[in-house]
């Protein structure tokens, strides 16, 4: 679990591509049972041999993981695990906004002190990981949320400093936007911290809250080394540069370029020993991963929104491969960059938010494979969770087809003043209707996703010019903010619903639409606070939909959370929100 939402990727073909890496929906608002080709059986939580017809692979259930679970004592030692990411760095600050991916997350989770708190698939319950937390508790009978912190006695930092509440008040000074100096992704939850201090030995932190937190527990999820706290370290020292040293997790990395990272066991952990030996992550293309796994130079493909076509039919032969398909945390979603030439008209962006038609693109993706779903309506919460609820604006969701999608979005640049041309794209004066969409990566899936949405576009007399670009650059070039519309995803966790500041901020980096106001800011800070559950989820609610009526936000779909792997592979796979120790990831015994 993690206290921010992260940048999951462009959508590849392996991970969240068009047509290769998850376009792909989960059926209706049942948890993936809508939809499909009749009776398909239940997925085995080991997945489905990849041999099984793509147009019968059976769908998962809600709240259900598939991950191949194994107990530690039936996992075997000594393993090595290879698994494919799409870009290693070039910034290793997970909490910093350059470095704020899954990728990222996935590389942290080896040897950072983050996911200190563990939680179930649905992301209900909350337990202090022992290996780092002894206790955790909140009170509040003095009038204001007071948590309280008690580290574990031999939890350390690589280089010998203690895990105390110095450590946790190195993440609050970070991370609670009180210093703009620091590039954080996120504050949501640390603005709320008044102090941080030692309790009765340095081993025990107490937060005084200024508003309180719900669920509480997710403040203690993760600590940072005091040396975060010089600023150019934070946003700059991580650059090429993991800082092993401000380790403190079962692994160290052993070496890494842009091209791959390899992880060894830290001997300086004291919790359980890692079941693999070595964890190597090499970054390829989604078309290269294909034919890497089939070679057996890596354990599994796909990732996150994944499960098109275009990749699960490279796998149809192999007999020692297992499909593994679950309902997906990440939202792909087009953000519209609103202070880009023609899309600061706010006509422009409605009319083509009006033009794409997020089941043209769901059907394009998983052509061919057992899987559907509804057009999410949502940048922070799925569609299949408690709490969702589509906040499109009604001239956008009650369009049914494609027709009614093109008038629209005619009528509403018409209305505008704008007015076909010669060639039937809409202009205003000199001011054409055209800008760009910037994508990433190889696959055919992204290509053909790119051109459906092209075509959409000038089918209502909208100009797209597709923008593509290595998946490696995929940070940089979103980051970097020179682009006009993007594709990608965003990954969610339990609190997701805090994070409403942190993607529609009106100060807030993260804010790739760049909308927002000091009222939507105001009420979405207040959603933490909210100790209700379903009042936490309609105060979002209320306050998303007020966002989306700029149009500068499109959510696409959700899909599957799909990967390929080598029978065997444990706990590896789809998990929805559970927590599972990276140290038990490895092969089953036979």
């Amino acid at each position: 679990m993690a206290n921010s939402l992260t940048r999951r990727s462009f959508f590849e073909v392996s991970g969240l591509a068009a047509a290769g890496l998850g376009l792909t929906a989960c059926g209706g608002n049942n948890g993936g049972t809508q939809g499909g080709s009749g009776d398909t059986g239940v997925e085995p939580q080991d997945g489905s041999p990849a041999t099984t017809a793509l147009d019968k692979l059976p769908l998962p259930e809600k709240g259900k993981t598939y991950n191949n679970p194994k107990k530690r004592d039936d996992v075997k030692d000594d393993g090595t695990v290879t698994l494919a990411i799409n870009e290693v760095g070039p910034n290793w600050n997970y909490v910093g906004l350059e470095g704020n991916t899954t990728y990222m997350n996935w590389l942290w989770s080896l040897y950072m002190p983050i996911g200190m708190v563990d939680t179930d698939a649905t992301g209900s319950t909350y337990t202090p990981k022992a290996d780092y937390i002894k206790s955790l508790s909140s009170d509040e009978s003095s009038g204001k949320q007071v948590i309280t912190v008690v580290y574990a006695d031999q939890a350390k930092f690589n280089d010998g400093t203690d895990i105390d509440w110095k450590a946790l008040e190195t993440a609050w000074k970070c991370l609670s936007g009180q210093n703009k100096d620091y590039q954080v992704a996120a504050t949501d939850g640390w603005d709320k911290i008044e102090t941080v201090a030692q309790g009765d030995t340095a081993k025990t932190a107490v937060i005084t809250m200024k508003e309180p937190v719900y669920p509480y527990e997710a403040l203690a999820d993760r600590v940072l080394h005091p040396d975060f706290l010089d600023v150019d370290t934070f946003n700059s020292g991580f650059l090429n540069n993991p800082h092993v040293e401000y380790g403190a997790g079962p692994y160290i990395v052993d070496s890494f370029d842009d091209t791959h990272a390899t992880f060894k066991p830290n001997p300086k952990w004291w919790g359980d020993a890692p079941k693999s030996t070595t964890i190597t992550y090499k970054q390829m293309e989604a078309q290269a991963t294909f034919n890497a796994f089939k070679n057996g130079e890596i354990d599994s493909v796909g990732t996150g929104l994944s499960g098109t076509a275009e990749m699960l039919s490279n796998f149809n032969s192999m007999e020692d491969a297992q499909i593994r398909r679950g309902l997906s945390t990440i939202i792909a979603v087009i953000e519209i960059n609103s202070t880009r030439g023609v899309l600061q008209d706010v006509a422009v962006r409605k009319a083509f938010c009006q033009a794409v038609d997020p089941a043209t693109i769901v059907s394009i993706v998983f052509q061919g494979v057992n899987w559907s779903e509804d057009a999410p309506g949502s940048m922070l919460i799925p569609y299949w969770a408690d709490g969702y609820e589509d906040n499109r604006p009604d001239d956008l969701k009650n369009l049914k087809d494609a027709s009614a999608r093109t008038a629209a979005a005619k009528k509403t640049l018409e209305d505008a003043g704008y007015t076909a041309g010669s060639d039937g794209i809409y202009a205003k004066g000199d001011t054409k209707a055209s800008f760009s969409f910037t994508t990433f990566g190889d696959s055919t899936s992204v290509k053909n996703r790119s051109a459906a949405i092209q075509k959409m576009a000038k089918d209502a007399g909208i100009e797209v010019d597709i923008d593509n670009h290595a998946s490696s650059e995929f940070s940089k070039i979103l980051s970097s903010g020179a682009w006009d519309t993007c594709l990608f995803g965003w990954n969610g966790t339990t609190t997701s619903i805090w994070n409403g500041v942190q993607l529609y901020g009106s100060e807030s980096s993260s804010n790739f639409g760049k909308q927002g106001t000091a009222e939507t800011d105001a009420e979405f800070a207040k959603v933490p606070s909210i100790k209700d559950k379903t009042e936490q989820f309609k105060q979002c609610n209320a306050t998303e939909k007020k966002l989306m009526e700029t149009y500068a936000y499109l959510p696409l779909f959700t899909g599957p959370d799909c990967s390929v792997v080598k029978k065997g592979l444990a706990n590896y796979g789809p998990s929805l929100f559970e927590s599972t120790p990276v140290t038990d990831l490895g092969w089953q015994k036979d």
